[in-house]
């Protein structure tokens, strides 16, 4: 098994770590689910009644993720 490096908050802010591809999961920071499709992330925010997140284009994997919807 394959031990992950713990990362910081310092790590986040100094632009390690892409908050666009990686959520933050018991300490750790895992990669978030990608999609192929905006259509397939659509499918699951609505599936899981996901009300306030949004589908999103990552610019680290070229995949679909899953994201809170800003607050205006």
């Amino acid at each position: 098994m394959i031990k992950q490096k713990q990362t910081t908050r310092s790590d986040c802010n100094k632009h390690i770590i892409k908050r666009e591809h990686y959520t933050r999961k018991n300490g750790l920071w895992k990669p978030k689910k990608p999609f192929n499709t905006k259509e397939e992330a659509d499918a699951w925010i609505k599936k899981y009644k996901l009300y306030g997140y949004s589908s999103y284009i990552c610019k680290v994997c070229d995949k679909w993720h899953i994201g809170m919807k800003k607050k205006i």
